[in-house]
């Protein structure tokens, strides 16, 4: 499953996306993305203990989410809690 999440400018949101995703346990598969958690332009993965991918892409318009369908449902409904 695929879904838009947000503006690249959200900032707000592009910060509870990565809470969420560390909330549903997804950890960066960039050992040097933890050091600033900023999410630059470009693909990246997270990977959660059970070894499924989720993918995050984010150009200069957009950020999206991609992964199991359960799995980016999770982090979209731990998103939508993040208020």
């Amino acid at each position: 499953m695929r879904v838009d999440v947000c503006p690249n400018d959200d900032y707000d949101t592009v910060a509870a996306l990565l809470a969420a995703l560390a909330a549903v346990g997804a950890t960066a598969d960039d050992p040097d993305f933890a050091d600033d958690g900023a999410l630059g332009v470009g693909l990246h993965r997270f990977r959660t203990a059970a070894g499924d991918v989720l993918t995050v892409y984010a150009d200069a318009w957009g950020v999206d989410l991609e992964g199991p369908d359960a799995l980016v449902n999770r982090v979209l409904a731990t998103l939508a809690g993040a208020d």
